[in-house]
């Protein structure tokens, strides 16, 4: 089963590919297709290691640490 969604993103994005980077590079937009490119191999990666059901994290958790010494201190101090 995973063989077959990973040939499916694969798939998807090779049509991705060949439609959007000619126009990209027709129309000179060389961050555009940097970003384009980091994008789409980000989330391919993310695709593939979910066939093979590897935890992937989640951003909002990220977040949730990034703010944590925040929302503890916005406690204490609301705290009665």
């Amino acid at each position: 089963m995973a063989v077959i969604s990973i040939i499916a993103v694969l798939g998807f994005d090779i049509i991705l590919c060949i439609i959007e980077i000619p126009k990209m590079l027709q129309q000179k937009q060389i961050r555009e297709l940097i970003t384009f490119s980091v994008l789409l191999l980000l989330g391919t990666g993310i695709a593939v290691m979910k066939s093979f059901d590897m935890k992937v994290p989640n951003p909002s958790d990220f977040l949730a640490w990034v703010y944590s010494p925040v929302s503890d201190f916005m406690k204490s101090l609301l705290k009665p």
